[in-house]
């Protein structure tokens, strides 16, 4: 599961690149998110279509059940398998060991619902185990002694960037007290933000 998990973030960095990533490249740049920070969070893109991941993992030797067991993706009532994750800009999840676990996707289009689409629950993700972000923060939170918790993948996005405080985020809106023990091997004092 971790090795189809960087084979899917692989993909989604390849998409963002090509052309038919333009509209998710601007965005990023409406956001303000400089090309560093898209390459330090391994941000990516989830094309329209609805098999280039499934065929892409196919070529690589997984199996349907684990495609299915990765959550990355759906097998519809009519058998057909598809990307769970479509016109989306992809934000990796990882594990505080810097291991990809999950991905979530931000709607393109206005109208696209679920603004936020994420991972589900697999043997390898939790999202209440999880604080997005902790793997390429937490040396600074061990070194300042504190960190400053946000709710969402852009909040840590752009106080990372801007490296005005060592920033985390939930994996949910919900802080939970498994999240508040992982946070705890690194420091004792948090900023809800």
């Amino acid at each position: 599961l971790l090795k189809i998990h960087e084979v899917a973030a692989a993909y989604f960095r390849e998409q963002l690149g090509a052309p038919g990533g333009a509209r998710a490249r601007q965005q990023l740049r409406d956001r303000d998110v400089t090309p560093q920070t898209i390459e330090q969070l391994g941000l990516g893109y989830a094309p329209q279509g609805r098999d280039g991941l499934r065929s892409r993992l196919a070529q690589q030797g997984f199996s349907t059940p684990v495609l299915l067991q990765s959550g990355l993706v759906l097998q519809r009532d009519t058998g057909e398998l598809v990307d769970r994750f479509r016109n989306r800009l992809m934000i990796p999840i990882c594990r505080d060991t810097g291991s990809i676990i999950a991905f979530g996707g931000r709607a393109m289009d206005p109208d696209q619902v679920p603004k936020y689409l994420n991972s589900p629950e697999t043997p390898i993700y939790s999202k209440s185990r999880t604080l997005y972000g902790l793997n390429l923060s937490k040396q600074a939170i061990r070194k300042l002694g504190y960190a400053v918790m946000v709710e969402g993948y852009f909040d840590f996005a752009q106080v990372y960037q801007s490296q005005a405080a060592p920033v985390v985020a939930t994996c949910g809106t919900a802080l939970t007290p498994t999240q508040a023990q992982l946070l705890r091997r690194f420091t004792t004092r948090v900023v809800l933000s």
